[in-house]
């Protein structure tokens, strides 16, 4: 009977271990951090060598060094965070998730070729991954082989997300058809029913049609009005509000707004671009105050070719 009652309670203690990673995942998913940290310890402090748990807590590094300003801070995290996939080498070797996280930790880190290794490791065992399609071409486009970018994304027939990516690179490239391919993930209901359980595409998804429009001059309020009612990214939400006072024509609104944004989310490009394009409509005493701000969008995003070439533009009219 005694016997019984530790087996029992052996396998009550596995299922409820088991609901405990589960809902730590799910949290990591929702970016829900500090609950997660929460319930990583709680396993750990129950078994130190829980290889879930030290799995987790490897992406969660990952996600709180995403989080830091400080680039040497930033670096630690990302060390930190490649130790602990070390030791977890034996173990997961073989797990596609693993050489998947195992990759972005090494391209943070600029390790760039096993970075590309452990994206092919992580195809070679699940090759219906569409992340590491996603990340790898990524990768190479940040290398500048966009022909690499593109053949990898063409291997992957996706619904959403690899078609996202490719209208990114489209338009990039001055390609108009970009609106129309994500225009037609949107409109389609099946796709869109899918996109509500996953916010954080469908808030790229809104924004990146929205922002190509007013790249290519498609003067129209439609969108900017699509983001301010759907989009829940605030700050995504914010420069939508920002193109709105622009296209009504309240540049000092708009100019307020983005100061605000800046103060807000100083590492990221798009209120520094339309900074730009605000001071530089205005600078009748050809100041060039706007090239500060033009500078910020492509250091901010490095990897943008909008971005990059317009300033190349600006640096050749000087």
């Amino acid at each position: 009977m005694r016997f019984l009652i530790i087996i029992l309670a052996f396998f009550l203690f596995s299922f409820s271990n088991k609901e405990v990673k589960d809902r730590i995942y799910l949290e990591l998913s929702k970016n829900n951090l500090y609950e997660a940290e929460k319930l990583i310890y709680d396993v750990l402090k129950e078994n130190p060598y829980d290889t879930d748990a030290i799995f987790a807590k490897s992406i969660l590094i990952l996600k709180y060094a995403e989080n830091l300003n400080n680039k040497n801070l930033k670096i630690k995290k990302y060390q930190e965070a490649m130790e602990l996939l070390n030791s977890l080498q034996k173990k997961l070797n073989g797990f596609y998730y693993y050489h998947y996280i195992k990759a972005i930790t090494l391209e943070k880190l600029g390790n760039i070729n096993d970075a590309i290794k452990e994206y092919d490791n992580c195809i070679y065992y699940n090759k219906k991954f569409i992340d590491a399609y996603i990340s790898k071409a990524m990768l190479f486009w940040k290398l500048g082989n966009i022909d690499e970018s593109y053949r990898i994304i063409s291997l992957v027939q996706d619904k959403y997300k690899v078609k996202m990516l490719k209208a990114w690179f489209d338009y990039q490239m001055k390609d108009q058809t970009s609106i129309q391919t994500l225009q037609q993930i949107l409109d389609n209901p099946l796709f869109y029913k899918e996109l509500l359980n996953n916010r954080n595409v469908l808030n790229e998804l809104y924004f990146q049609i929205m922002w190509i429009r007013h790249r290519f001059n498609k003067d129209d309020l439609y969108w900017i009005e699509q983001n301010e009612k759907f989009n829940t990214n605030d700050y995504y939400f914010s420069i939508s509000s920002a193109l709105y006072d622009l296209y009504t024509k309240n540049d000092e609104g708009a100019t307020k707004r983005l100061i605000s944004i800046i103060s807000k989310y100083p590492d990221k490009p798009y209120a520094y671009f339309l900074m730009y394009e605000i001071l530089k409509k205005h600078d009748v005493k050809k100041t060039k105050n706007y090239y500060y701000f033009l500078k910020k969008a492509v250091e901010c995003d490095l990897y943008n070719l909008d971005f990059k070439n317009q300033l190349k533009k600006e640096e050749n009219n000087e």
